[in-house]
Parts: C-alpha cells; structure tokens; sequence
C-alpha cells in the first residue's frame, strides 16, 4: 500500500511533496531512495520525519498505527489512517489521541464502499414503504487473500454497523461469512433475504490501487475538511445525503 500511494501521490506533483517514507527499524530498505522519487530515502526516524510533515498517511498495523499516533500527537502532525484489524480497546486509544490533532480513520477508503454503505439505507427505506422490511433477514459476507489477518474485515464491521444504523438490526461478528481464498483483494455483500426472493448489494475491489486513489483523494482534502483536532472519516468526506 505504501508503494501505491508513492505512485498516486507522484501522479499529483503539484497537489503534494514527498518528504519521507517510514518503515519499521531494521527493514532492509531503510536508507535507500524511494521509488519513483530518488531524492527521498526510506527511514526508520519517525520522529525525524514528523519534523518535515504536514501529514502522515498510515496503512501499517494496529500496533504500529498507535505508536505512530502517539509520535504524530507529539509533533503535531495530522493522520489519515487505512489501517484495520483494531480492537475495541486499540481504537478508544486511537481515537484519544485525535483530541490533540485531527485524524482520518477509514477501513476502507474505496469510493465504491461509500456507495454501497449508503445503498444499505436507500434499499431498507423502499422496502418498509412496501411493508416487506419485516420480512427480510439481513447477512453479511466477505472474501480476501490468505494472507490477510483480521477477519472479519473492517470494512464488513463498517458495513455491520450501517446495517444497525439503519435498520436497527444488530449482526454480530461471527454471524459475517469470511472467507480467505488466493489473491482475492476484497468482495463484500449485504443480502436482504425474504424467502422468496433475495437482493444483494456487492463491492468488489479488482486491484488494491483503488484504496491509495482513494487515500490521495482524501489527502488532497485533508486540511479543508480536518482543520481542527478530531476524529474523521468517509461521512465527513462525502457530502451528507
């Protein structure tokens, strides 16, 4: 993810300047130049970094994302996080930090995840105006690569909880099918089921590209939007329906 955002963001020269790209201390490309910006080398020096930042755009893991959050805090530096696999107790401690800088939390930053979020509550509305909402059961699944470690995702719990919002109907996390199959980078349906007949609302993410464009766009953005210390993400983003 981090290469990808490199290759977007340098798609944007005026829109942004790279300053620095951060791995865990030991990793065998700290201290040589970046991809497709040569004049930038990978650095274990959080600290160091944050110094030149105006924001730091997170994909890493829960562990590395509140260690990160606490440097950013420290130097005041925004964060735009599309990392996943939080605990309850993770994300509360995440979350306190953005009452020191402003922080943009999106499991999924695909556009197309949006779409489908607010799908959710277009279609539960027309069914109730036919008087078939009690009728339907409401089910979640997804599929992802093996290699992928949370399950279910973050966004299926993302999509779980639009489903609460909406409907009223709680599905727990072992009630969302998850599968781990190849290469799949991330498939995700919300099924209304009434028996007779069964409508589905389904994303698929062909290439994981579309969660860096996704970021960039969002980072494009950051400082019009997140201007204060506070806890953000894609409601924020998209104009209110």
């Amino acid at each position: 993810m981090g290469s990808l955002i490199v290759e977007e963001a340098l798609k944007l020269p005026g829109s942004f300047e790279l300053v620095g790209a951060l791995e865990q201390e030991g990793h065998p490309r700290i201290g040589r130049p970046l991809a497709g910006c040569p004049r930038v080398k990978v650095s274990g020096d959080s600290k160091g970094l944050l110094a030149q930042a105006d924001l730091l755009i997170e994909f890493t893991t829960p562990e590395a994302t509140l260690a990160h959050a606490q440097a950013a805090a420290d130097a005041q530096v925004p964060m735009l996080i599309g990392t996943t696999g939080f605990s309850p107790d993770q994300l509360e401690r995440l979350k306190a930090f953005s009452k020191r800088i402003p922080i943009f939390w999106s499991p999924n930053m695909s556009i197309g995840i949006v779409v489908v979020r607010r799908a959710i509550g277009s279609l539960f509305n027309l069914l109730k105006q036919f008087e078939l909402d009690g009728a339907v059961r409401i089910s979640l699944s997804e599929t992802h690569h093996v290699k992928k470690k949370d399950a279910p995702s973050g966004t299926a719990r993302l999509l779980a909880e639009e489903v609460r919002k909406v409907t009223g109907r709680s599905i727990k996390e072992s009630e969302i099918e998850a599968k781990r199959e190849g290469e799949v980078v991330g498939i995700h349906s919300v099924t209304f089921d009434s028996g007779a007949e069964r409508i589905t609302l389904e994303h698929e993410a062909k290439d994981r590209r579309v969660f860096a464009q996704g970021a960039v766009t969002v980072a494009r953005h950051f400082h019009q939007l997140c201007s204060r210390p506070g806890w953000y993400g894609m409601d924020q983003f998209i104009s209110p329906q």
